[in-house]
């Protein structure tokens, strides 16, 4: 072989030697920065949605590697164990199989054991109307609202509708889940549905169905006041205001009132209430008056031009007297006037003639 070739191919693996240290030593800072790699463990996860109560099989579940510190607590790992149980809720595509979420080898569910004491089950018909559009789920709360037509056999004198009872606990709903071909759920509209209701309770459910509608409205879990209610009819319904809802109370937004709080005055009424002011703070006004041979002088009041009292004596060297107004201090009156005259002017001149 050349020297040259030699020298080209020493070359050549020289550098492909340097290459390959300088890929390590990246490698290796890499991995340091990442840290320790995570410690996995198999368990068992669902393939795709298992119905409450339907038994689980092999083809539902599938073994897969999982961070330790990031397993649930009663994971199971063979599959001896999952084999033949029952779920005790619905389980959802991705979650890993847990103990506590099965129940023994052939145990069947029991909903009827979950029954508080003092409550019972009472189930309806429903429709996709009735149900809020098949919405509905177990644990939800609702209205249950009441039309019944006019029907004087039944004692109802006017169509109407009411809310009869309120926050209402859904505990079991009719509804079927369908795989489709492409691995997705169809659900359809319940027809049935359980509620959770006290024995008083469960009578007027009953009354009502057989008089009338019945219709479930959903409302939060968090809302937990009772409203105000009442029965609307054709009258009401047609003759009653326009109301409206408030995006601000839709959206839970803290949006500060000013209705009940005191409003100032404004332009014209600051105006009105300097003006007010000043005309209260004028000094009464005099005026001179003549009697025959007497001169007296009279304030006035400058609001209401009502005389307050006689200021100075007559030039007669008759010593000056309130003026005889009447009604205590303060409030003066006028001197009385025949009658059938009047007389605008404060001051009676009869006695002088």
């Amino acid at each position: 072989m050349r020297p040259k070739s030699l020298l080209l191919l020493a070359l050549a693996l020289g550098c492909g030697l340097v290459a390959s240290i300088g890929i390590s030593q990246v490698m290796e800072q890499k991995n340091a920065q990442q840290g320790p790699k995570a410690e996995t463990a198999p368990i068992y996860i669902a393939l795709h949605n298992i119905n409450l109560g339907d038994p689980i099989d092999a083809n539902m579940v599938t073994l897969q590697e999982w961070p330790k510190d990031r397993i649930p607590a009663g994971s199971l790992t063979k599959i001896e164990e999952i084999e033949g149980r029952r779920p005790r809720a619905n389980i959802i595509a991705g979650m890993p199989i847990v103990d506590a979420q099965l129940l023994a080898q052939g145990e069947f569910a029991d909903p009827i054991g979950e029954i508080p004491p003092g409550f019972r089950l009472a189930t309806i018909a429903v429709d996709a109307q009735k149900s809020a559009a098949g919405l509905l789920s177990p644990g939800d709360r609702v209205d249950i609202q009441l039309f019944v037509e006019r029907n004087e056999r039944t004692g109802v004198a006017e169509s109407m509708t009411k809310v009869i009872l309120q926050n209402i606990r859904v505990f079991a709903v009719e509804q079927a889940v369908q795989r489709s071909a492409d691995g997705g759920d169809t659900r359809t509209v319940p027809k049935t549905v359980s509620l959770l209701v006290t024995v008083e309770q469960a009578n007027k459910l009953d009354l009502a169905q057989q008089i009338g509608e019945v219709n479930l409205i959903p409302r939060s879990p968090d809302d937990q006041d009772t409203a105000e209610t009442s029965e609307v009819n054709v009258g009401s319904l047609l003759g009653g205001k326009n109301e409206k809802n408030s995006r601000e109370d839709e959206q839970q937004r803290e949006v500060t009132s000013t209705k009940n709080e005191p409003q100032g005055p404004g332009f014209i009424g600051g105006l009105m209430s300097m003006m007010k002011k000043a005309a209260d703070e004028r000094p009464p006004f005099t005026m001179e008056i003549v009697e025959a041979a007497e001169v007296r002088e009279v304030q006035f009041d400058p609001s209401t031009g009502k005389p307050i009292r006689v200021t100075e004596s007559s030039s007669s060297g008759v010593p000056a007297q309130p003026a005889s107004f009447g009604g205590g201090p303060g409030q003066p009156t006028l001197a009385p006037t025949p009658a059938g005259e009047e007389n605008d002017f404060p001051i009676d001149f009869g006695d002088n003639k």
